[in-house]
Formats: structure tokens, C-alpha cells, sequence
């Protein structure tokens, strides 16, 4: 598709801040570190006991680099990786749900640790992987917009090993319209969760989002970053359209997988009831002979099977 095909978004058209394009732009570009930082920040501190020297202070961005399979796969799916001295980062905003949420992501923080194996890096030396999932759909069970998983044991809970946390945060869940103080990360859900015209403040009171509101004036204004804009919008859709559509042929093809089974399991059953039907009359006429025959009902009830009753209604 030519470039002169794509309509670009003007400053008053709403801007979708999962966007996989300007989400890019906000957190994986260098000279925005800063709002990297910010963000895996308001997601460690806001679960469990942290001493403040665990707050993150500066991280290197890993380069991404996909093959146009792998790309395929990871469409509405944004992809960041990043590293500190202690840990590894990988960010990742889906916009569609995935029946299968956790065994992927525990997929991934695997395949990351498995990278550091195949380099040589022994064991205990291995750097812990935090995955951080934003879900823009409800996913899981918990009532909790925040919910962080570890390797825990069932009774005690005691740790096995910090190597694989799991971080989930779901915006429908988060309740960020109400009017009580918003955490940090309440904030960045509220910021990444808006549609609202870009440059329009959507947390006023923080000079760190103010930043971003003017970032957002200059992004809408560029060009070439509105066709990156359009053309990860138009992927996103594509890709929910393509799944929904085989989601409607499986329903399809197992209504009528089920009818024709459904007419397999019947024939079967009236055949295996006309038997036993044909095996009670069959019974009955034997039972009326040996009535004739002057046969004992305990006698006839040992020849046929039938009951005492059955037996007493053919004398009537």
C-alpha cells in the first residue's frame, strides 16, 4: 500500500495511546528513557516491600529485531525489552484476549532466561526476568487490576526463586475515574488507557505527563509517524478481524461436525433401543405360550426375564 493511501491524524482526531507505533515512540526511543523508567517503576513498587535502592534509576534498551513471521505473530502485541544491572525488563501491551495469557508469558520469560543459558551464564548467575503485561481486555480470574505472580509453594508460600515474576495489569479493572489520590501506576493506566485528542492533558496535576501531552502535539504533527500510526491501527484490526473470523468458522464447522455426530449417535441409539425392543416382545409372546402350556409364573419368570408383573398382565 502506497504512503499516499493512508490519511494522516490530525491534532483533534483522537490518539490511542496503545497504539503499538506511538507506544514505541513514548517508551522505547532513548531520549525517552525517562518515561521507561517511570513506568517499571509504578509497576514493582506498587506490589510487595521494596527497599528504595531497588528503584530503577537507568536501563539499557535491547534491540528488537523480528523476522516478518515472528512479526506476524506478535501483531497487536507491543514488544520492549529492557535491562538493568540486576534484572531484565520486557514490557508488552495486548489489545486482544488470549485464552492462553499465562502459559505465553511464562513462555517468554523462559525463552529469556534460556537465551542467558545458551551464552554460557551458570545457573546462580542467571539475570531474574520480569515480565510486565498490560492487558487492555480482562484476562484473569482476580479481582485485583494488578495481579503479580512468582514460583510460590502452596501451603507455606515460601519462595522458590525470584528468577520469573509475572506482573498483569488490567485497565478495565482499574478504577481510575474515581476521585481518590491515583497511585503511579493508576496514572499510567489512566494515560495509556485514554482516547482523547492528542496534547489534551489527561493528568494535569504531573509535570511528567504534561511532558507527554507536548511530545503528543509534535508526534500528531509529523507525518511519517502518523503513516507508522495508521498502518499499526489498521495491522490491530486486521488481526482481531482475522481472529474473530475463525473463531465464527470453528463455531461453524463444529455445529456441523456436532449435527452429523449427533446424527451418527442417534442412528446408533435407535438401533441399539429397537434391538431391546424387539428382544421384549420377543419375551412377551414366549411368556404368553408357556402361560398357555400351564408353566408356573415362577417357571416363566426363569425362562424370559420378565417380571411378575409383565407375566400377570398377559393373563388379564
Amino acid at each position: 500500500m502506497s504512503k499516499s493511501s493512508f490519511t494522516v491524524v490530525s491534532p483533534s482526531v483522537s490518539l490511542k495511546r496503545t497504539n503499538d507505533a506511538f507506544a514505541k515512540h513514548i517508551l522505547s526511543k532513548r531520549e525517552h528513557k525517562a518515561f521507561l523508567i517511570d513506568l517499571l517503576n509504578a509497576v514493582i513498587f506498587d506490589k510487595g516491600s521494596h527497599p528504595e535502592d531497588e528503584k530503577i534509576i537507568d536501563v539499557t534498551l535491547e534491540d528488537r529485531v523480528f523476522t516478518p513471521s515472528h512479526h506476524d505473530e506478535k501483531a497487536g502485541i507491543l514488544d520492549i525489552r529492557a535491562k538493568t544491572n540486576k534484572r531484565i525488563y520486557s514490557i508488552e501491551i495486548q489489545q486482544y484476549r488470549e485464552a492462553d495469557i499465562g502459559a505465553r508469558c511464562c513462555y517468554y520469560a523462559l525463552n529469556v532466561l534460556h537465551d542467558q543459558i545458551t551464552k554460557g551464564v551458570p545457573y546462580h548467575k542467571l539475570t531474574p526476568v520480569i515480565i510486565i503485561t498490560f492487558l487492555t481486555e480482562n484476562h484473569l480470574s482476580t479481582s485485583n487490576y494488578h495481579s503479580c505472580y512468582h514460583y510460590n509453594e502452596d501451603d507455606e508460600h515460601s519462595r522458590l526463586t525470584n528468577l520469573s515474576t509475572l506482573h498483569f495489569i488490567e485497565f478495565k479493572k482499574c478504577r481510575v475515574n474515581e476521585k481518590s489520590k491515583l497511585s503511579r501506576l493508576e496514572q499510567w493506566v489512566k494515560y495509556l488507557s485514554a482516547t482523547v485528542p492528542a496534547g489534551e492533558e489527561i493528568i494535569p496535576e504531573e509535570e511528567m505527563f504534561k511532558e507527554l501531552s507536548r511530545i503528543e502535539k509534535v508526534y500528531s504533527k509529523d507525518k511519517e509517524e502518523m503513516l507508522r500510526y495508521e498502518a499499526a491501527d489498521r495491522a490491530e484490526m486486521d488481526f482481531v478481524s482475522a481472529i474473530s473470523s475463525a473463531e465464527l468458522r470453528g463455531k461453524e464447522i463444529g455445529k456441523a461436525e456436532g449435527r452429523a455426530e449427533g446424527l451418527t449417535e442417534g442412528i446408533a441409539k435407535g438401533r441399539t433401543e429397537g434391538k431391546a425392543e424387539g428382544k421384549k416382545i420377543q419375551a412377551l409372546e414366549t411368556a404368553k405360550t408357556l402361560l398357555e402350556m400351564g408353566l408356573s409364573i415362577q417357571q416363566i419368570i426363569k425362562a424370559t426375564g420378565l417380571s411378575e408383573s409383565e407375566i400377570l398382565q398377559l393373563k388379564k
